[in-house]
């Protein structure tokens, strides 16, 4: 049985049971079944509470991810960077009727745009945009192609969308993967991690991308690692960091690390990265296989 549970045993405040019959899915025939309880998105400090939030930021937390679907074979965690203000970043996941996982995370791109209410609409409409052609696509690339053109509709001269999209098939581990802009991904198992090239243009730059599709198998408790922030000044910087998180693991720790536990090293690494800036904002989510 597949059920949506708090992590570490954590509840968002605001976010109750509502005493109604769980919601059912079906998944590659088999009936899936998810209780209503209320979950953070990742570990201990994923979020701020959101009384402490303005209220137009309030608003955008409460559309966060608010139940975590745990199902058998994969596991998921994300994390955003609201601070007390509105912000152009978010991370999401999805069960789709066929039985496929979509995670995605996006940050807002622009000249001088950062926690503006411009950035915060932009990237609503990728969220949506995203979320709507989700439940037709065959891939992840042509989720992103679709999105693209929604986006390009919204009359902004300077502001984008760097994302990452994942299409997780949940049963065998097969994942297609698509990144647009600054956006990165990473594979990381007990011996080697790799880090996923991306090298196309953000949402919304124009109309006629076709975003292409990274196709890849999750083995057996192999994590697969999204981002998206608001600088590509320091993916260099970000990546060595998120490189010796994991890397001075042994073999035991790594079979034994938890979607949570990745998304925790992933985030200190992050945060390690901007310290020095105080306004900086990332989304991540991580994917392991069981």
């Amino acid at each position: 049985m597949n059920t949506m549970l708090p992590i570490d045993g954590q509840v968002l405040p605001n976010r109750v049971s509502r005493g109604t019959d769980p919601p059912r899915t079906r998944q590659a025939g088999r009936l899936q079944r998810f209780t209503r309880v209320p979950a953070l998105a990742a570990t201990t400090s994923v979020k701020p509470r959101s009384h402490a939030l303005s209220p137009a930021a309030a608003r955008q937390f409460d559309q966060l991810p608010a139940f975590l679907p745990l199902l058998e074979d994969v596991e998921v965690a994300g994390w955003s960077s609201h601070r007390r203000r509105l912000s152009g970043n978010f991370h999401d996941w999805l069960l789709l009727d066929d039985g496929r996982l979509l995670v995605a995370v996006g940050q807002a791109v622009g000249i001088g745009l950062r926690d503006s209410m411009e950035a915060a609409l932009v990237a609503q409409a990728a969220w949506t945009a995203i979320r709507a052609h989700a439940f037709h696509a065959r891939d992840a690339g042509v989720i992103l192609s679709l999105a693209a053109r929604s986006l390009w509709a919204i009359p902004t001269a300077t502001t984008h969308a760097s994302v990452a999209v994942a299409l997780v098939d949940t049963l065998a581990g097969s994942v297609s993967l698509a990144m647009a802009g600054d956006a990165l991904a990473w594979r990381i198992r007990a011996a080697t991690s790799e880090q996923l090239p991306s090298s196309q243009p953000p949402l919304g730059i124009a109309s006629d991308v076709s975003y292409p599709t990274h196709w890849l198998e999750l083995s057996l408790r192999e994590r697969l690692l999204l981002l998206a922030d608001d600088s590509s000044r320091r993916s260099g910087r970000l990546t060595s960091a998120i490189a010796s998180r994991f890397s001075h693991l042994n073999a035991e720790s790594h079979r034994r690390m938890t979607a949570g536990d990745a998304l925790t090293l992933t985030r200190d690494a992050y945060e390690q990265t901007c310290e020095k800036d105080p306004l900086a904002s990332a989304s991540i989510v991580a994917v392991r296989r069981r």
